[in-house]
């Protein structure tokens, strides 16, 4: 019974660690930063954080400033203290796609404002024409 418990648990580890993808304690911003809920503050904070400390266990988290319970929760099945940090492929594929369409946007923004540059250029040509209309009739 004791050692199915022991295989229980290590089988456990190893599946946490294999899913575990961003090790706290070597990842770089930019990896912190693909965890859902980091943004660049929050990666920088846990940079500091571990300049002085060593991430021991993954709710050491929670020692860092901007970190909470409820930021905790989420990351907790993405993180590792030990191992290679590995970013999985649908997060890669997941910010791919988002700046694809980040892309996409801005190009149909520079269409919109091209658009709306000619329709200033013309009106401000009738505003000249009808300008010099009225100067005519004023004056003849």
């Amino acid at each position: 019974m004791n050692l199915l418990l022991k295989s229980a648990l290590t089988l456990t580890s190893l599946a946490t660690l294999a899913l575990a993808a961003i090790n706290l304690n070597t990842a770089t911003k930019e990896e912190l930063m693909s965890l859902d809920g980091i943004g660049s503050s929050k990666a920088d904070a846990i940079i500091e954080y571990r300049k002085t400390n060593q991430f021991n266990s993954i709710e050491d988290l929670k020692n860092v400033n901007g970190i909470g319970d409820k930021t905790y929760e989420n990351l907790k099945d993405d993180i590792s203290v030990k191992g290679e940090t590995t970013i999985q492929e649908k997060v890669k594929t997941a910010k791919d796609g988002l700046k694809e369409k980040s892309g996409e946007n801005s190009k149909s923004m520079d269409g919109s404002k091209d658009k709306l540059d000619a329709k200033v250029k013309k009106t401000k040509e009738k505003m000249e024409n009808v300008k010099e209309n009225t100067t005519k009739k004023v004056k003849g």
